[in-house]
């Protein structure tokens, strides 16, 4: 195991043991984490792909006559658009609530060229390939990063595209979390580590530094209160909730009419790899 690698699992690591204690606070574990979560996902994502650097880097690349692999498809906001320019998309999501939406929006949309496999990147079939690959916000949790790695690199016939940020997501709750854990939050890795694996395993990307907006979207306290809860792994109670409902009502801020944290946008990399 290369020094990149281990600096991978030992952020994943720190960053598991204070999930894993804030679950058993609750009596609970992060298995129904993306359950819970997919409704306010797929709300808070999906109109925002046409305006995403990612898809308009990938779109101004790709071909009617491609193929595309979205791993991670979650519920479908480059999948989906990405459908329109493309042969064919094929949607790799592992949970079931996240393919839900994804499913329903596609026959809203009335696509035919998208199909879905339920599973992991880890279990999926080692056959599937396409002319680009993407991974957008996936890696994150990921312990045996170079395993996934080389079998995203090795679907790709022509190009595979990742997505991670420079800043995390907890980083913008990182005061929320203190307040209410008493310790820092464990940040996951960042898109430089990302790419220090690959240099560690001869693979060097092309990397485009973007900004995006934080995708923390609310459409009214009650969303943001019931979302956070999740998000900062918080009892449901109704004490917990207007602790925290008094505590967002300072803190977030109205912005074309939804309430979003304050501060400017979040740094991403767009990591290019051709094969």
């Amino acid at each position: 195991m290369g020094e990149a690698v281990e600096r991978w699992q030992a952020l994943l690591d720190a960053r598991a043991r204070q999930m894993d204690a804030a679950y058993a606070r609750l009596g609970r574990t992060s298995a129904d984490f993306w359950d819970r979560r997919a409704r306010g996902y797929h709300r808070s994502t999906k109109q925002t792909a046409l305006t995403d650097p990612f898809f308009r880097r990938v779109s101004s690349e790709v071909t009617p006559q491609m193929s595309v692999l979205d791993v991670g498809a979650g519920t479908g906001r480059f999948a989906l658009a990405l459908a329109p320019l493309v042969r064919h998309v094929t949607a790799v999501e592992p949970n079931a609530s996240m393919l839900g939406f994804l499913r329903q929006d596609a026959q809203e949309a009335g696509f035919t060229n998208v199909s879905y496999v339920q599973a992991t990147w880890q279990d999926a079939p080692d056959d599937l390939h396409a002319d680009v690959v993407i991974c957008s916000h996936v890696l994150y949790p990921i312990r045996d990063i170079e395993a996934f790695l080389t079998k995203l690199l090795k679907a790709s016939d022509r190009a595979c595209y990742i997505y991670h940020r420079a800043t995390s997501i907890d980083a913008l709750t990182a005061p929320l979390w203190r307040h209410f854990h008493g310790d820092d939050r464990q940040e996951p890795p960042a898109y430089i580590h990302v790419l220090d694996v690959l240099f560690e395993m001869g693979v060097y990307a092309d990397v485009q530094i973007v900004r995006i907006p934080p995708s923390l979207r609310y459409p009214s306290l009650d969303d943001a209160v019931r979302e956070l809860q999740e998000q900062l792994i918080l009892p449901s109670d109704e004490r917990t909730g207007q602790e925290l409902r008094s505590l967002l009502q300072d803190w977030l801020i109205e912005r074309d009419g939804l309430l979003v944290p304050p501060g400017g946008d979040m740094v991403a990399a767009i990591l290019k790899i051709s094969s």
